[in-house]
Order: C-alpha cells, then sequence, then structure tokens
C-alpha cells in the first residue's frame, strides 16, 4: 500500500511539475599576442571547450535548475599553463504573489581550478551563494536586491584565500522614446583568511661577563593577528537607445571607490603581483569606467556590436616601480583602453551560434611593466543539445 502510494504521488509530481534535461557545448579558439597583459609581450593560442549539463523541472510558480559545467583551458606555447575548471550549480526560482510581480532567486554552488606543474600555484575553490528578490512595479519599471556571498580557498597560496559578501540593488525603467535607464550600486567587503605572524625583537640589559656572552641580553617576542580587508562602493548608470528600428547604443558609466584599502599582493623577481592579475579581482584598485556600446541587427540572424571603453585603475596599496625594481611612485596608475568588434550568426534551425571577437587593449601605466599593448582575435562555436 505504501509503494502504490509513493507511485501515486511520484506521477502527480511529474504531471504538475515538467522536466527537462539539456546538453550545451561550447569550442573556442583564441590568439592573444599578450597573453599576461604587461610589456613581455608573450604570445600564446588557447583553445577552450565547455560541456553543461542541465536537469530543470518547473511548474506555474517555480523553477528548479541543477547543473554541472567542466572547462578545458589548453595553452599552445605554454603548455604548463592549461587547466580545468568544474562547477555545480543549484538554482531556485519562484514568483510570489497573485500577478507574479515579484520573483525570489535562490542559488548555490562550488567551482574549482585545477592546474598543473608550477601554475597549481593558483589552483583554488570557491563555495557561493546568491539571494536575491526582483519585483516589476509595471510593465516598464522594475528593481531587484541581491546578497551573495562567496569563499574563496587557495590551497598553496592561503595568504590570498577571502570570503567577499556583496550587496547590491538595481532600478530600471523605460520611456517611449524608447529609452531605457539602468541604476545599479554594489557595496562589497573581502576578508581575507587571518594571518598570524612573529615579530621578534631583541634588547641589551647591560652586564658584563666571560667569554662570548660580554652583556646581558633580554629577547622579546610579540605575536599579532591580521585580518586585511576591502571595502569597496561600486554606482552604475546605464542609458540605452534605441536609434533606428535595429540599432542600439548605450552608454554606461560607473565609479568605484575602496573605503578600506589593505589589498595583498603576489611577489615575484620583478615585484608585486596584484590579485586583479592573479584572478581578475577588481578590488585592488578604484576609478571611473566609461564605455559606449553601438549594437546592430543584421539579416540572417546575425548581430554586430562595437564596444570602447576607458577606465582609471589607481591600485590602493601597490607601487610603481621601473623596469630595475627602482621605485618611482608610492601609487601604480593605470588608464585601460579597450576597443571591441563582434559578429554574430545564429542558426535557428539548429539552435547553435557562432561568435567572432576582436579587442584591441592599450593599459597605459606610470609602471612601465604594465605598460603595453594587446591584440586579441576570439572564435567561438555554442551547440546545445536537448533531448
Amino acid at each position: 500500500m505504501k509503494t502504490l502510494t509513493a507511485m501515486l504521488l511520484l506521477a502527480l509530481w511529474m504531471h504538475e511539475a515538467r522536466a527537462q534535461f539539456s546538453v550545451k557545448t561550447d569550442f573556442n579558439m583564441m590568439h592573444d599576442d599578450n597573453i599576461d597583459n604587461n610589456y613581455l609581450q608573450i604570445t600564446d593560442r588557447i583553445a577552450s571547450g565547455s560541456l553543461d549539463l542541465e536537469y530543470s523541472w518547473s511548474s506555474e510558480k517555480y523553477e528548479t535548475d541543477f547543473s554541472y559545467t567542466g572547462m578545458m583551458n589548453y595553452y599552445s606555447s605554454i603548455i604548463e599553463r592549461s587547466y580545468l575548471s568544474h562547477r555545480i550549480l543549484y538554482q531556485y526560482i519562484r514568483a510570489l504573489g497573485e500577478e507574479d510581480a515579484t520573483v525570489l532567486d535562490l542559488n548555490a554552488g562550488f567551482s574549482a581550478r585545477v592546474g598543473r606543474g608550477n601554475f597549481k600555484i593558483y589552483d583554488h575553490q570557491i563555495y557561493f551563494g546568491t539571494v536575491g528578490l526582483q519585483h516589476d512595479f509595471s510593465d516598464i519599471t522594475a528593481s531587484e536586491g541581491n546578497y551573495s556571498l562567496q569563499v574563496i580557498r587557495f590551497k598553496n597560496l592561503p595568504d590570498f584565500s577571502y570570503t567577499e559578501h556583496n550587496l547590491s540593488g538595481q532600478f530600471s525603467t523605460s520611456f517611449k522614446s524608447k529609452t531605457s535607464v539602468i541604476l545599479r550600486s554594489d557595496f562589497g567587503i573581502k576578508l581575507y583568511a587571518s594571518q598570524t605572524y612573529t615579530d621578534t625583537s631583541t634588547t641589551s640589559t647591560g652586564g658584563m661577563g666571560y667569554g662570548q656572552h660580554q652583556s646581558g641580553q633580554t629577547t622579546g617576542t610579540s605575536t599579532q593577528t591580521s585580518s586585511p580587508t576591502v571595502t569597496q562602493l561600486v554606482c552604475m548608470v546605464r542609458i540605452g537607445q534605441s536609434i533606428f528600428e535595429r540599432t542600439g547604443i548605450s552608454f554606461t558609466g560607473q565609479y568605484q571607490w575602496n573605503f578600506r584599502k589593505e589589498s595583498r599582493y603576489l611577489s615575484s623577481n620583478y615585484g608585486s603581483i596584484p590579485d586583479d592579475v592573479i584572478f581578475d579581482d577588481h578590488y585592488g584598485y578604484e576609478g571611473l569606467l566609461l564605455s559606449a556600446m553601438l549594437t546592430q541587427i543584421l539579416p540572417f540572424d546575425s548581430r554586430a556590436r562595437l564596444t570602447i571603453s576607458r577606465q582609471k585603475r589607481l591600485y590602493s596599496t601597490l607601487p610603481a616601480l621601473d623596469l630595475s625594481g627602482i621605485l618611482i611612485s608610492d601609487k601604480r596608475n593605470d588608464t585601460r583602453t579597450v576597443f571591441s568588434a563582434q559578429l554574430k550568426k545564429d542558426f535557428t534551425s539548429w539552435d547553435w551560434s557562432l561568435i567572432a571577437t576582436y579587442d584591441y587593449i592599450i593599459n597605459s601605466s606610470n609602471d612601465p611593466f604594465y605598460d603595453y599593448r594587446n591584440n586579441a582575435i576570439t572564435v567561438g562555436l555554442s551547440l546545445p543539445f536537448n533531448p
């Protein structure tokens, strides 16, 4: 009787919830003439592939997804730099209210980077979770708020392990003139893992004696715990405008402030390596970002996009050195300009996408090691399969 009841409940649940399993693969090939983004100008070709497996089930009020993504990046010149990454994600989305005007979004997951050789030093694990609420006030006005938590652990660089708390809010609206406005603010706190260090000092107490100990000495040892913290506020405004039926342009302005500036840097033979180089971290610097993007919808399910951006990066606690290691300035100051052109073609009958991207980066810095130019060409193919 219990077995029959369980089977009836399962059948009822399967009737109310629609389940779907999907598979997606992505392949990319990139030629980069400055893979390390510095004056050494090391060229490499990177082949990357990813496999995304997703199982989702939904009803009128909710949607649940469970997915796994595996990715491989293979470097042709410096093969030892190649690595794998894995990510597991669970997401739950539920509509609230009578008119479903409010949406609750919960997700949690885990990711890991697995390197090889000397580059295993960058291996890390990330545990993350997000709670978000989105509310539609009308067909043209919406707002959302999110809280996210990340715990990042470096096995071979424990001093760079940290926990991040981020609170964000966004408001968006549109007008009859086909103009849209987005206002967004993010407040983040990055807490490095505590490190205990020992400071030993020796003081003389005077007195005479025989042999090598001709004066008395007292050695004092003090132990302290350091927990560096970076606190950052980011404010962004984006204005989009439809120019013609298939043409649109958007302008973005963003500024990020660091209130507490206790970033850590990795030492090398040259000098200090900032953590935005290690894992693309944005807490190490502050400054203004301006960008413009032009989008054109083309025939045959194609799209062209041109983007230009310029960002000031004033590093909080990182000095600028010349190529001999001599101090130039107490603070490294960069201006990063990026030109990007992208062409995308969708094959709607198969649900495939082909993307080609060209990026040109000019990084002007008072530190000559990070004063460089960079050209990168990427071609990618996305192949989703829905059994």
